[in-house]
């Protein structure tokens, strides 16, 4: 039987969901509410649309120069990612960009992840024409990361 996986690019008022299964796959902007947050209900469906074997998860942290406020809303945001894949019971890994990214050999450019999850998936490249779908192509990228792991 083929396995589901599935990767997620946190984020508070962006982000990305992939799933991936064989030769299928498909891409979610991360479901956030308007004034951020993540909308654990509608990431629930997404993930729940099919059996997802393994789900990659991209580490999040404060970074230097940040505000106090952002960087609590980033542990937030992540917090009620790791609450809900939890709660669905999906086996999952917690990766640094780094690692699921030297894997994959990303080019090291803003838009390197993009152009790679569009040369890999061609069938997905409506879903990734924009520069603002970047989110959505490292979370496609860490599902396949994901495929390497297991």
């Amino acid at each position: 039987m083929t396995k589901t996986y599935a990767g997620i690019d946190p984020g508070y008022k962006t982000g990305g969901v992939a799933l991936l299964q064989g030769d299928w796959a498909e891409v979610h902007d991360l479901p956030v509410f308007t004034e951020g947050g993540l909308d654990a209900h509608e990431l629930r469906q997404i993930l729940s649309s099919v059996a997802v074997d393994y789900l990659v998860i991209e580490k999040q942290g404060a970074r230097p120069k940040q505000g106090v406020s952002s960087a609590f809303k980033i542990g937030m945001g992540f917090g009620q990612i790791l609450s809900a894949v939890s709660l669905l019971g999906i086996p999952h890994q917690i990766v640094t960009p780094a690692s699921w990214k030297k894997a994959l050999r990303v080019p090291a450019d803003k838009d390197g992840a993009r152009r790679l999850a569009i040369q890999q998936f061609p069938a997905l490249a409506d879903d990734l024409k924009r520069k603002k779908d970047e989110h959505r192509a490292e979370a496609l990228l860490m599902a396949t990361y994901g495929r390497l792991l297991k």
